[in-house]
C-alpha cells in the first residue's frame, strides 16, 4: 500500500518536518547566538556575555566569543571537536588548570586583548599537541612559567607581543621545533638569556623590536639557522656583537634602527659584519663618540678603528635571574634612555612609516551580524609581511586560498539563529526553501 500525500498535506510537508526539528535545533544553538551547519559553527561575538554559554553544539569545531566580558574560564565548557576558539577582547582574568586539557582537536586559540590576564598556570595549554597558533597578545602578562610551551609540537605562531613581559628565561620554546613566527615586540623585555631561543631551529621571523633590551648575549641566536627576519629596532642597544649575527646564515632582513649605538672600538666586530653581508639592514645611527654623533655606522671608513686591539669584542653572557633589581624601585639597568622613533626604517623594506597593528587585529571589529565578512580573514603572509608599515603598500589580498584560512563562507545554511544538524532534511526541503 502506498501513501500518496495531496496536494495540501504535501505543500505542507516541509513545514511540518521543520516543526518537529525545531526544539531539537533551538537546543543546540545558544540564545542570542549564531549557528552553521558546514563546518559546524557558533558565533556568539559581541553579546556582553559574561560567561561561555552553558549549551554548545557537541559537535562543534568552531567558536566565535570575542569581544563579550568573559572573565573566568573553567574545565568543561569547550567541546572535543573545537578546532578553532577565539576568546579575544573579553576581560579574562583566569584560565583554570586543566580548562583545554581536552581539546586535543584544537588548532587556534585566541586568548589576546584580555587586559586582566596577568598570570598563567604552568599547565594552562598541556595536551594542545595540535595547536599551531597562540595568541597572547596585549595581555597583562609580567612572566611566562618555563614549562608553558612545552609539547606543543605542532605550534607554528606565537603572538605574544604587548604584555609587560620583563624577561624570557632558558629553555622557555625548547618543544617548539615548527615555530615559524614569534612576536615579541612591544613589551618590557630588557635581557635575553643565553638559551632562551634553544630549540626553535624552524623560526623563520622573530620580532624584538620596542623593548627595553641593552645587550644581546653573543650565542643567543645560535640555533636560529633559518631565521630570515630580526627587528630589534626602538630598543636600547649600545653594542652588537658580529659573531651574534654570524650565526644567522639565512638572515635576509635585520632592523637595528633607534638604538644608542656606541661607535668606538666596541662596534668593531659589529662593523666589520655589515661589510662582508649581503642582508637588507636599516640605518644604524651613532651616539658616542661625540665625532660620531648622527653618522650611520654601516658607513664609517676602517680607519675609524684603526688602533683598536684585535679581538676588542668580550662575549656576552647573562647568568642572572629572570626578575631584576630595578623591578623592585631599583636604578634602570641601562643607561641611555630609549630614543625617539623618526619613522626610519621601521618595516619590512625599511620604507619608513610606523609598524602596523599585529595580524591577529586584522580580523577585529567585524560586525556581530555580519560573520562572513571577508574581514573575518586573517591576512594572507605576503599581505601581512609586505606591507609591514607601508600603508599604501598593506592592501590586504582578497579572499584567503590557503589551508590556514578561516572563511566562513563554505555552504552552511542558516536559519535565524538554528543549527540544521541533519543532511537529509535539507535533501528533503530544497534549495527553494532557504
Amino acid at each position: 500500500m502506498r501513501l500518496r500525500l495531496g496536494p495540501t498535506l504535501y505543500g505542507l510537508a516541509p513545514t511540518f518536518l521543520l516543526l518537529l526539528a525545531f526544539p531539537l535545533v533551538a537546543a543546540m544553538c545558544p540564545m542570542l547566538c549564531t549557528c552553521y551547519f558546514s563546518p559546524p559553527t557558533v558565533s556568539c561575538q559581541a553579546n556582553n556575555f559574561s560567561s561561555v554559554p552553558r549549551v554548545l553544539p557537541a559537535n562543534a569545531q568552531r567558536l566565535f566569543l570575542q569581544n563579550n566580558l568573559i572573565g573566568t574560564l573553567r574545565p568543561g565548557m569547550f567541546g572535543p571537536s573545537l578546532v578553532t576558539l577565539w576568546l579575544y577582547s573579553n576581560n579574562i582574568s583566569s584560565i583554570q588548570p586543566g580548562t583545554f586539557r581536552h581539546l586535543q582537536a584544537l588548532e587556534w586559540l585566541d586568548l589576546g586583548d584580555n587586559r586582566n590576564l596577568r598570570t598563567l598556570d604552568a599547565d594552562t595549554f598541556r595536551g594542545l599537541e595540535r595547536l599551531q597558533s597562540l595568541h597572547l597578545y596585549r595581555c597583562q602578562l609580567s612572566s611566562l612559567p618555563t614549562t608553558i610551551f612545552r609539547n606543543l609540537f605542532s605550534l607554528q605562531y606565537l603572538y605574544l607581543q604587548e604584555n609587560n613581559l620583563l624577561c624570557l628565561q632558558d629553555d622557555l620554546f625548547v618543544d617548539l621545533a615548527n615555530l615559524s613566527h614569534l612576536f615579541l615586540h612591544g613589551n618590557k623585555i630588557w635581557q635575553l638569556s643565553e638559551n632562551v631561543f634553544r630549540g626553535l631551529s624552524g623560526l623563520d621571523r622573530l620580532l624584538l623590536h620596542r623593548n627595553r633590551l641593552h645587550a644581546v648575549p653573543t650565542w643567543a641566536f645560535r640555533d636560529l639557522g633559518k631565521l630570515t627576519i630580526l627587528y630589534l629596532f626602538n630598543n636600547s642597544l649600545t653594542t652588537l656583537s658580529g659573531e651574534t649575527l654570524s650565526d644567522l646564515p639565512s638572515l635576509e632582513f635585520l632592523r637595528l634602527n633607534n638604538n644608542p649605538w656606541a661607535c668606538d672600538c666596541r662596534a668593531r666586530s659589529l662593523w666589520a659584519w655589515f661589510q662582508r653581508t649581503r642582508v637588507s639592514v636599516s640605518d644604524v645611527i651613532c651616539t658616542s663618540p661625540a665625532d660620531r654623533v648622527g653618522r650611520d655606522m654601516r658607513r664609517l671608513n676602517e680607519t675609524a678603528f684603526r688602533g683598536c686591539p684585535p679581538g676588542n669584542h668580550h662575549p656576552v653572557g647573562f647568568d642572572w635571574g629572570c626578575r631584576p633589581e630595578w623591578e623592585n624601585g631599583a636604578a634602570h639597568p641601562h643607561p641611555h634612555p630609549r630614543p625617539h622613533s623618526n619613522g626610519s626604517s621601521n618595516h619590512l623594506y625599511g620604507l619608513g612609516g610606523s609598524p602596523p597593528a599585529d595580524p591577529s587585529s586584522f580580523y577585529r571589529d567585524v560586525p556581530a551580524n555580519d560573520i562572513r565578512s571577508p574581514k573575518y580573514d586573517p591576512p594572507t603572509e605576503d599581505g601581512y609581511w609586505g606591507g609591514y608599515g607601508n600603508e599604501e603598500g598593506g592592501q590586504l589580498k582578497k579572499g584567503c586560498p590557503g589551508p590556514g584560512c578561516s572563511s566562513l563562507d563554505s555552504g552552511g545554511t542558516r536559519i535565524g539563529v538554528l543549527l540544521l544538524p541533519f543532511p537529509w532534511l535539507l535533501m528533503l526541503w530544497g534549495p527553494s526553501w532557504f
